[in-house]
């Protein structure tokens, strides 16, 4: 407790002058490396909940992404996300996707937390047993940042992965439901 006291008065100098002004400006960047849990949700047409089951269809997975950002206003930064998931199917199979998202975020800054609203669109490569496919993936998503400095902030996010997995006859056409929950280190430069 008296640590946590102390050191507060450090981390004053890198406040923004209002208690929701951004401390960022155009051209300003983000790098982050994220790491966390996959959930496997739902399919449609189909119905299927993946998680049911005994043994389920999908099991739970992990999750891992490199991001990079830049600012186009104080509250605005646009970038790019190469991630990578897995999750298992009852045999042990491996369902791997590899996506590349570009993404816009509107951040919500409340000092010394930061609250970004993003959305991403993207290729998402998916590959399960020797079947291999190029989808298109909607990703909207919410984070909460803490700011350790004017350099680093560390949290969570919560992202939804809507995957549309097209076929050339619309009744084999599938649509993926995931969850992404997954801790971030995001470097200001």
């Amino acid at each position: 407790m008296v640590l946590a006291t102390l050191s507060v008065p450090a981390f004053a100098a890198d406040a923004p002058a209002g208690p929701s002004t951004s401390q960022y400006s155009l051209g300003d960047q983000t790098m982050s490396i994220n790491a966390g849990l996959f959930l496997p949700l739902f399919d449609l047409p189909s119905g299927v909940i993946f998680l049911s089951g005994s043994p389920p269809q999908l099991t739970p997975g992990a999750v891992g992404s490199l991001s990079w950002a830049a600012y186009v206003s104080p509250q605005i930064r646009v970038g790019i996300d190469i991630a990578g998931n897995f999750t298992l199917d009852p045999n042990s199979n491996v369902l791997l996707m590899l996506p590349f998202v570009a993404k816009a975020s509107y951040i919500f800054s409340f000092y010394p937390f930061e609250l970004p609203v993003t959305f991403g669109l993207g290729a998402n490569i998916v590959k399960y047993t020797s079947l291999s496919t190029l989808d298109l993936l909607l990703r909207p998503g919410v984070g909460l940042y803490w700011i350790y400095n004017s350099s680093w902030s560390f949290g969570a996010n919560l992202n939804y992965w809507f995957d549309m997995q097209f076929n050339t006859t619309a009744a084999n056409s599938r649509y993926g439901s995931f969850l992404e929950f997954s801790l971030s280190a995001l470097y200001h430069f």
